[in-house]
């Protein structure tokens, strides 16, 4: 299951993600990063509370990472919790996508 909230911090649109970012998560987390790419020139994504990311999940992220990237606005992900931070390593991403530790961005 994922929880899904939003805030605007230091100019920044911060969608927090906790839970699992799963096959049957990935679609709603596309969605709410997309929705604040459309609407906000810096979007971050908080991972700090997700216990875990599927290929799905990475897919989600990239995705939305592409539509900001299209939209010229600034995207980013922080707060990657020891596992997630594993699975981005792994998948290469780390190397694709503005990673950061802490928020703000």
């Amino acid at each position: 299951m994922i929880q899904l909230s939003e805030e605007t911090r230091s100019g920044w649109r911060v969608v927090s993600v906790s839970g699992r970012a799963d096959s049957e998560a990935a679609d709603a987390l596309e969605a709410a990063l997309r929705s604040a790419v459309k609407t906000n020139a810096r979007v971050a994504a908080d991972f700090a509370t997700l216990d875990y990311i599927s290929s799905a999940g990475l897919r989600a992220v990239l995705e939305a990472a592409r539509a900001a990237q299209t939209r010229g606005s600034e995207f980013a992900v922080c707060g990657l919790s020891a596992p997630v931070r594993k699975v981005f390593e792994m998948s290469g991403l780390h190397h694709v996508l503005r990673i950061h530790g802490e928020l703000p961005c």
